[in-house]
């Protein structure tokens, strides 16, 4: 075992024998090295990640305008939500043919063609069915009075959470005192939402006056049968008409609707606090998205599409020029916090021409508290002068992203909140390690996902929730370890109005200890909350007041804990971190090679081996020209505590069994190791003194096996380092002590994760759970 004197010196090359590489391995004088440092922990972000294909057509057929729904389906126990995509097949403005679609079990990763058309335009009902409202198929009455303001319309229902739907059957529009142009015009419904133990909303336009178009809510109260005008979102006139229309409840439960304009000038934007009665203002053009001086728009301008996550950011997509998405942080959509082109499919000579390229219809569904798949098409196909044509070809002009053909594209996109410590309640109740106690244990028949479970699996969908008929109920968390709490996420009510405290101890026979309580909370989804002080705790309980309203079914009095977040200070969960991407305030070492390869190998993964969460940090080394490795620096202190989970997913097979190795050190300065360890193929634990390699205890100390057959084993690691001495406990077990690598008595001011070598590879490990503290 000998020290690295690669690039990374916190870091050791543990190989004895040195295989032959396949190709020469990159002279330093090549190799450019730099350090790229992961997001603020303390902001929020929006992660893009690279355009995928969703579904490329057999023989290049049509698909476009993509569009995306999903429902929460499974158990508590067993939550999935597949995401069902859609797209049309037929050229615009051609002959019509049912949209096809897509269905994807792992988040919108991979998608496959599925049996049956796509019915994107659609809601949950307060029921639990899915409500579906057709475009095609409307149809004026007989000719009479209510000819001009009523259309017959197919409407269908899913009783599997969207994955099949009933025959349709016909409901009835009136858009009085609103006319149609004529008898072939039609109500074009663009988004769908069901009010919670309220009418179901409609956002959608007509014609109604020669070459004018206005945007509509209408209103049912007999889930999806009879439809009726609630208001006139804006008014078309021949100068300005209003089509498309995005809906959404935001987070503080006002109704806000986007609106496509015939000028392109902006997307406009209308809010009612009376989810839809009253108006607060006359719509108006979205500030941060507008034209600058040279008249390049910044944001797309058609088929507007909105989406609440779970954890109260509300996002935005819209298209032509391009496929953008924006967020409003605070979930409010009273300002938009940052924009950003998600795929982009254009006229490399002209950027702006909004004639060539992807069609910019776009969609976006959420699929975890912090993620979302956003959807788009590469190439508008439309008949032009009687022929059919293909947007990406019909002009000879050279496409940004090389595409075209028509397909359907896919982006995953982490939209995250402020703070890394969230602790993964779902992961580890799953796992047995959290239990989940109280009131709420039982299952509400017909809604497999409600029960205890129901209130962590990381949905704001009403029936994804703790409830309880009888009252205010009690909620209690039984964490796997002693956390340093620094912030509650809340939910309670959807819909409704409710009060809760949270209250924490530190073992079983303390009393409870109110931390902080809210009064009358409302909202559509989780509510953050920071209190005054941070809280040491093992144990935490939430005090459900009553619900103001009740789902149907559910006996009143009610309470209702719709999701909980715990996120603590001394904790990396890598749960609000962004998959495939450094994690945030850790910075990782990169290498570019001669050959213009760039090299990290540290990301955060979803492939977490059995960990009990949702994500891990992933540390794999295949280059033979690059050290992975990713430090954290917190504040300098004179003791530090430093412990994590590890499982090995790849030792490195050649050499001897001490040659392969995961690195980790205690810190001094930016990138110095104070201490240097290495846990090693054989399971041993090994400590670098300054000159050589020692061994830590006798014998083997933990199990180094790979194999996830009867589980993936994991091994708990903690180090407590003083500025001269160093103890290591494995698996709950004192190792033995280890003195400092660089024979100083600095402070200590981090931790640091690396493979074993830069001139070898075939390493994978995961982390997770990276506790610190000073003391």
């Amino acid at each position: 075992m000998r020290r690295s004197m690669g690039f990374s010196m916190l870091a050791g090359m543990l190989a004895l024998i040195v295989t032959p590489v396949v190709a020469p391995p990159v002279s330093a004088a090549a190799a450019t090295k730099t350090e790229i440092a992961g997001l603020s922990p303390t902001a929020p972000a929006l992660v893009l990640g690279a355009p995928g294909t969703a579904y490329d057509p057999p023989g290049d057929t049509p698909a476009w305008f993509a569009m995306t729904s999903a429902y929460d389906s499974g158990t508590a126990q067993n939550p999935t939500r597949p995401v069902r995509a859609g797209y049309l097949r037929h050229y615009d403005a051609g002959a019509r043919e049912e949209p096809g679609r897509l269905t994807s079990a792992n988040g919108g990763l991979t998608f496959s063609a599925s049996i049956g058309d796509s019915h994107e335009t659609a809601t949950r009902l307060d029921d639990g069915r899915v409500l579906h409202v057709a475009l095609a198929g409307q149809a004026p009455p007989a000719n009479g009075p209510a000819r001009p303001q009523q259309r017959s319309v197919p409407v269908s229902y899913s009783s599997d959470d969207g994955g099949t739907y009933g025959a349709p059957v016909s409901a009835q529009i009136d858009i009085a005192p609103q006319s149609f142009l004529n008898g072939t015009a039609n109500f074009i419904p663009t988004s769908l939402v069901q009010v919670p133990s309220g009418p179901v909303l409609m956002a959608g336009y007509a014609v109604t006056d020669l070459q004018t178009t206005t945007s509509m809510l209408l209103a049912s109260v007999d889930q999806g049968l009879t439809w009726n005008l609630r208001a006139t979102i804006a008014q078309g006139s021949s100068s300005h008409s209003f089509s498309e229309t995005g809906l959404v409840l935001a987070a503080n439960g006002d109704l806000v609707a986007v609106m496509r304009t015939s000028t392109y000038d902006n997307l406009w934007v209308r809010r009612s606090t009376t989810v839809g009665t009253t108006w607060t203002a006359a719509a108006a053009p979205i500030p941060e998205f507008a034209a600058d001086a040279n008249g390049n728009r910044p944001f797309g301008r058609i088929n507007p599409q909105l989406s609440l996550l779970p954890n109260g950011i509300l996002a935005l997509v819209a298209g032509r020029p391009q496929n953008f998405v924006a967020l409003s942080y605070d979930g409010t959509g009273r300002t938009w916090d940052v924009k950003r082109s998600f795929y982009d499919n254009h006229s490399v000579a002209a950027p702006q021409d909004l004639n060539d390229g992807t069609s910019g219809n776009a969609d976006l569904i959420w699929t975890e508290s912090n993620r979302a798949v956003l959807m788009a098409d590469s190439c508008h196909a439309l008949v032009y002068q009687g022929t059919n044509r293909n947007k990406c070809t019909w002009r000879g002009a050279t496409m940004s992203d090389g595409t075209t053909t028509f397909q359907i594209k896919r982006v995953l996109a982490d939209m995250l909140t402020a703070g890394v410590g969230k602790i993964d309640l779902a992961g580890k109740a799953a796992a047995g390690t959290v239990q989940l106690d109280g009131d709420y244990g039982t299952t509400i028949t017909g809604h497999p996902r409600t029960g205890s479970r129901g209130a962590v699996d990381g949905s704001n969908e009403m029936w994804s929730s703790a409830i309880r008929s009888g009252g205010a109920g009690v909620f209690d968390i039984s964490l796997d370890r002693t956390y340093t709490l620094s912030k509650v996420g809340l939910s309670l009510a959807i819909g409704g109005t409710a009060s809760a405290t949270v209250q924490t101890r530190l073992t079983a026979d303390e009393p409870w200890t109110d931390w902080y309580s809210v009064t009358n909370q409302s909202g559509y989804a989780l509510k953050y909350t920071t209190p005054a002080a941070s809280r040491q705790a093992r144990q935490v309980r939430v005090l459900v007041g009553e619900s103001s309203i009740c789902p149907p079914g559910v006996a009143a009095p009610c309470s209702q804990l719709n999701e909980i977040e715990l996120y603590a200070d001394d904790v990396d969960s890598f749960e609000n971190d962004p998959v495939n991407g450094i994690p945030r305030g850790y910075r990782a070492d990169h290498t570019l090679d001669d050959a213009g390869a760039g090299h990290i190998g540290v990301w955060v993964s979803q492939s977490t081996a059995g960990s009990g969460s949702s994500r891990a940090l992933r540390i794999a080394d295949g280059s033979t020209v690059h050290l992975p490795a990713v430090r954290r620096l917190d504040s300098a202190a004179g003791v530090k505590t430093v412990g994590f989970r590890f499982h090995p997913d790849q030792w490195r097979t050649t050499g001897e069994p001490e040659s392969s190795a995961m690195l980790f050190d205690v810190l001094t300065g930016t990138r110095q190791a104070a201490f240097h360890f290495a846990l090693t193929r054989e399971g041993t634990v090994r400590y670098y003194d300054g000159k050589v390699w020692r061994p830590l205890g006798t014998g083997q100390s933990f199990n180094p096996s790979a194999s996830c057959t009867g589980g993936c084993v994991w091994t708990d690691v903690e180090v407590r380092a003083t500025t001269t001495t160093a103890t290591i406990t494995v698996n709950g077990r004192l190792i033995g002590t280890a003195t400092r690598a660089d024979g100083a008595t600095s402070t200590l001011t981090g931790h640091s994760f690396s493979a074993s070598s830069t001139a070898d590879a075939d390493e994978n490990f995961l982390v997770d759970d990276v506790y610190t503290r000073n003391g």
